[in-house]
């Protein structure tokens, strides 16, 4: 029983090393250019995406806005990383019955995509906050690294003429942070 506990919490340690994160892309209408950031935390175990300008209105009819972002995560070989939770954070303002819907997907290119959605409903004007965190962590690829790719939809529906989501803030306080999960590759 030891050893299985020892190997475990041993496979859950980041790598040896700097760990540095390179956006190779981001794209649409929810991440207009040089509104959105991404940052490695210092203990190497998450990163964030911070959106300055990410709002949608709904003003009475459907509206949605997304942004896609691909990053490549440099590390030590002999490790690969997955997703173990997401937290999103922003605000909503929902009047007359309108409905506030925010969806991530995240995936390495050739393996399975995670789906995570959560809806808002009316009346509603906070803050709101979303942990999503997956029944099992899918590891990217041990030798062959491939790029993440994340993608955030906000989306807002219903007949709330004044209704609005955002995942954005003056102080850029607000940003989705990934909690990374680290696996030793087999030898």
């Amino acid at each position: 029983m030891f050893t299985v506990v020892a190997l475990l919490a041993a496979s859950l340690v980041p790598p040896p090393g700097p760990v540095t994160i390179t956006v190779e892309s981001v794209a649409g209408s929810g991440c207009p250019a040089n509104t959105a950031t991404v940052a490695m935390s210092p203990d190497n175990e998450a990163f964030t995406v911070t959106y300055s300008d990410f709002l949608v209105q709904g003003n009475g009819s459907e509206a949605k806005k997304s942004c896609t972002i691909a990053l490549r995560i440099n590390h030590a070989a002999g490790y690969t990383y997955g997703i173990a939770a997401t937290d999103y954070r922003g605000f909503a303002h929902l009047t007359d019955k309108a409905k506030g819907v925010v969806r991530n997907d995240y995936h390495f290119p050739g393996f399975p995509t995670r789906h995570s959605s959560r809806t808002f409903q009316a009346p509603m004007s906070d803050n709101w906050h979303v942990t999503d965190t997956p029944d099992g962590v899918a590891h990217g690829p041990c030798k062959d690294r491939k790029p993440l790719t994340v993608e955030t939809e906000l989306k807002v529906t219903g007949k709330g003429g004044g209704s609005f989501m955002t995942m954005d803030s003056t102080d850029s306080s607000v940003s989705t942070t990934y909690r990374l999960s680290w696996k030793k590759c087999a030898e």
